[in-house]
């Protein structure tokens, strides 16, 4: 069957499919009794076209070393070329007898054959050219585990040198790979791994260098912490390797799939697990090799792999794996601990290598099944994020009569789950508010789940029990994003001090009383301090309010980073602690502190991404009006360090609005609110300075009444410049509505006099309402009409009169409902399947085309972005469909056939994917329309059918 994961793949058989979709409606109406036309013509470019593909076919297998290529090419090659002949035939003949129905099914099969084999032949030497770049990638990943015998300098020079042509290599051709994709997601992750490695070679180099430095010091003091860190940066350049080759295999992409959803993270581990099996194994069959290295740590990598796939799995597999792991886990350490004791050969040892090894098989096997019976279950689970939770509990509480299989409930119920877990990270009335949201919400749901539990689901009993949990959802998630945004406002006031400090530890004078002692507690402190940032990042992801895919991913991977590096930066420094004169020591910890620096400033951009600025900027106006008052508190009471500690935090906090604004300011593109962001900015960030100048000479003479009237007349700068920060870009492009407390309805002066009457005003015509197009509602195996109709409900919210998007994105959920009932054989002629199909790509080009207009005159950078990279994959996915409904065309009559079904699902799988991506892009253009001021010429009206107070 077709794919089209690379642009040249898609640019070849577009071009074939129509002029098979012609052969195809031809066929149809010789059905009908009509004669078949000369067809020597069309077929003959068919075949001259497929006949150039099949000699370039040949020719790269002939000269191809890729045994794989050279077993599947003449298979390929066969099938095309046969096809080829058929069509010819099946013209001459036609062209003989316009009537004869054995030329014509020679036809219809040769049609088919064509497709299937052209499909085949361009997979087979795309896979090709995906080996020789993985074979570089494996080659690159083995190199690196070279690094554990680096011993000397010299040493490490050859394995820079050996190491940098396989590295540049994977690199280049990475890159260029990227480039022909035509899945966007594939294409972000492997840039995203290539600079990854990019970045951390230098860093590996490091790693290398302090180990030898430190191998070859007296005492070899620190020697664990420097293998602990090449071990952390060889794993991490393996694992984004391992990333790539993933990636570089994958043809298909489903718009709904998430990196963080339950069935994604079991598939990624299942293969993560398989591609570290070999290190593993050889690792164990190897009586010589040393503890700690890279096979042992597959094995401890293996294991985590399992035990998030039993994390997402229910007993008894979810048992047998966790047992599996605990054996595995420690009959690994007792190995480990003979083999460090030199007792690698002694028969108790081989024998423990022997039963691991067969245990890893088992555990492997299990882990496979395990996610083959996930996949096959189909049990919908609910969204990852509260928002899309949110969303999941809405459509099913709008019609809560029909069955959607629980899921509706059980996003409920995890949003009051994620509710109760954040009341653990606030106090006092947040808590309180928050906890009796979630018991009153529990309570709604399990009534209405009671109703619809008896049949009464419909009833309007039911209905306004629906409206009161909707409702009260919305409370529930209003408050928890609240709660949220006050946390990031305290928890990203300060990254930085923790490091500050930690790195002045490390680097304290030889002869500093316990400076180890010292070292300790800061490093201990630092380690929490980024724990809390981490946690706080993921709870923003899930609990936010944000539901971008890319966004919440993004900071999970940054939230894993820093879990990740955070131990590695405490090693280095522990290293500059042992070593202080050892300038590898300071370098490699400079580059470490750099690292995880760079990833901070990352996670505080997503997070600041996620969190919604005005709230955040509030949230900050909060803290610091409670630390003023703590501080003026402390100076009446004549208490200097809780004084510090309080003007500290309100400086810091006040940065952190500066930062935030100047991110608004950097984002926007419109003049007019880039100036007046970045004006008030710029005056908060100037007050700053003397405020904690002010607050020095409180400290030093607590007494002095002149200085504190100084600190706190330049503290109320800092608070009416947070304000005006605030009200910067809180700014409306709206006309400003006059305050009711400035009307006067007493006017003083006299009214002129009234002018004649002219009669009473013409009746205006009445409104015209929008036709409501009857749209059938899917049955329970129904996925391409589902998929439409979730994209119709998501138009059908807006007013399609001014709104040629809208308009368009309904045009394209009513054809993509009649090719469900085309796909599904419920009447329609092939012609018809083919054209409805050409239909939906004229209208996902309209779909495209007005999103690009609001792209570019959307003055957000981000929505704008977003807006495009959502849009940018329909006119792919609408070509896609041009072909796979021209495969379906030629399938119909032989239905059931295993061709047949492959051509449904992925049909069924495309289908999917395009209504997904234009009901994303509907709801990015609409948010995307607000930015847009009102005289930039956008002519999109965004009007509700059902505003939200009707």
């Amino acid at each position: 069957m077709p794919v089209f994961h690379t642009k040249i793949i898609e640019s070849i058989l577009d071009p074939v499919a129509q002029q098979i979709s012609q052969l195809v409606i031809l066929h149809e109406q010789a059905e009908d009794g009509a004669a078949m036309p000369d067809l020597t013509l069309p077929v003959s470019a068919v075949a001259n076209a497929v006949n150039n593909l099949v000699q370039v076919g040949r020719q790269t297998g002939e000269s191809s070393t890729d045994k794989v290529l050279k077993e599947e090419m003449p298979f390929a090659l066969d099938k095309v070329e046969n096809a080829s002949i058929s069509l010819i035939r099946a013209a001459k003949a036609l062209l003989e007898d316009p009537l004869s129905r054995s030329a014509r099914d020679t036809l219809i099969n040769g049609a088919r054959g064509i497709l299937s084999g052209t499909s085949a032949l361009l997979l087979s030497l795309d896979q090709a050219e995906v080996r020789k770049i993985i074979r570089i990638c494996k080659g690159v990943q083995e190199y690196l585990a070279v690094a554990e015998v680096v011993e000397g300098m010299e040493d490490l020079i050859v394995y820079v040198q050996n190491l940098t042509p396989g590295m540049t290599q994977m690199v280049k051709m990475v890159d260029g790979r990227q480039a022909e994709l035509t899945h966007q997601v594939h294409r972000n992750i492997l840039i995203a791994s290539k600079d990854k490695i990019k970045n951390l070679l230098p860093v590996l180099i490091s790693s290398i260098k302090i180990f030898v430095t430190t191998m070859q010091s007296p005492g070899r003091r620190g020697l664990e912490e420097a293998a602990s860190n090449r071990l952390y940066v060889v794993n991490q350049m393996y694992t984004e390797i391992e990333e790539i080759i993933r990636v570089l295999q994958l043809t298909t992409y489903d718009e709904d799939d998430w990196n963080v959803d339950d069935v994604t993270v079991m598939k990624k581990a299942a293969g993560n697990i398989t591609s570290r099996m070999k290190g593993a194994v050889d690792w164990l069959r190897n009586p010589n090799s040393a503890p700690g290295g890279l096979g042992e740590q597959a094995i401890r990598m293996i294991l985590e792999d399992a035990r998030k796939v039993a994390d997402r799995c229910d007993d008894p597999e979810r048992g047998q794996i966790l047992r599996l792991v605990d054996d595995i886990n420690a009959m690994t350490n007792e190995l480990a601990n003979l083999r460090g004791r030199g007792l690698g050969n002694t028969p108790e040892a081989l024998r423990l290598a022997k039963d691991i090894e067969e245990k890893l098989n088992r555990l492997e096997n299990l882990v496979e099944h395990t996610v083959k019976r996930a996949e096959r279950s189909g049990i919908r689970k609910p969204a990852y994020t509260v928002a899309g939770k949110v969303d999941q509990a809405q459509k099913w509480l709008s019609n809560p009569g029909i069955d959607d299989g629980g899921v509706g409930l059980r996003a409920i119920a995890g949003v009051v789950e994620e509710g109760r877990r954040l009341a653990h990270f606030c106090t006092g009335k947040d808590q309180e508010e928050l906890l009796r949201l979630c018991d009153e919400t529990e309570l709604l749901s399990k009534e209405l789940a009671n109703m619809c539990a008896r049949g009464m689901g419909n009833t309007p009993q039911a209905q306004a029990l629906s409206k009161r949990l909707a409702d009260k959802l919305e409370q529930l998630k209003t408050k928890m994003e609240d709660i949220l945004v006050k946390q990031v406002a305290e928890d990203f006031m300060d990254t930085v001090t923790p490091l500050k400090q930690l790195t002045e530890a490390a680097l304290a004078p030889e002869d500093k009383p316990n400076r180890e002692q010292i070292y300790t507690s800061k490093a201990e402190y630092f380690l929490e301090h980024s724990n809390k940032l981490a946690d706080t990042a993921r709870l923003i992801g899930q609990a936010g309010g944000s539901n971008d895919k890319r966004l919440v991913e993004e900071i999970n991977s940054a939230a894993n980073q820093m879990d990740a590096l955070t131990p590695q930066v405490i090693s280095a420094g522990r290293l500059v602690l042992y070593h202080p004169n050892s300038t590898a020591a300071v370098e490699h910890f400079d580059l470490l502190k750099k690292e995880w620096t760079n990833n901070t400033n990352n996670l505080t951009r997503l997070v600041d991404d996620a969190t919604d600025s005005v709230e955040f900027i509030k949230a900050c106006e909060e803290v610091i009006r409670k630390e003023t008052v703590e501080a003026e508190f402390a100076v009446s009471q004549e208490q200097p360090i809780p004084f510090i500690k309080s003007t500290s935090k309100i400086a810091r906090c006040a940065q952190r609005v500066v930062m935030v604004a100047q991110q608004e300011a950097d984002n926007s593109e419109d003049p007019t609110f880039v100036e007046a962001v970045s004006k008030a900015a710029e005056e908060l960030e100037s007050s700053i300075p003397a405020s904690v100048g002010f607050a020095r000479g409180v400290a030093t003479q607590p007494n002095n009444k002149q200085a504190q009237d100084d600190w706190m007349n330049a503290n109320q700068k800092i608070v009416d410049g947070v304000v005006n920060v605030r009200d910067a870009v809180l700014v409306s492009q709206q006309p400003p509505v006059e305050e009711f407390s400035q009307m006067n309805l007493k006017d003083t002066q006299s009214a002129p006099p009234r002018p004649p009457s002219p009669g009473p005003p013409p009746r205006p015509p009445p409104p015209e309402e929008e036709e409501e197009v009857h749209f059938p509602k899917p049955g329970p195996d129904q996925p391409i009409m589902t998929a439409a109709y979730d994209l119709h409900q998501e138009a059908m919210k807006w007013s399609s009169k001014g709104n040629d998007l809208i308009a368009a994105a309904k045009k394209m959920a009513l054809l993509m409902a009649e090719m469900s009932k085309h796909v599904r054989g419920e009447g329609g002629s092939k012609k018809e399947l083919i054209d409805c199909a050409k239909a939906i790509a004229k209208a996902s080009e309209e779909v495209t085309r007005l999103a690009k207009e609001i792209t570019n005159r959307c003055p957000d950078k981000r929505m704008k972005t977003n807006l495009f990279q959502v849009c940018e994959r329909i006119p792919t996915m609408a070509t896609q469909l041009k072909i796979l409904s021209t495969v379906k065309a030629t399938m119909l009559g032989c239905q059931d056939s295993e061709e047949d079904q492959e051509a449904t699902e992925m049909l069924v799988g495309n289908a999917q994917n395009l209504m997904q991506s234009v009901k994303e892009t509907v709801r990015a253009a609409e948010a995307a329309s607000i930015k847009i001021r009102t005289d930039a010429g956008h002519k999109l009206r965004w009007v509700r059918r059902n505003p939200w107070y009707q």
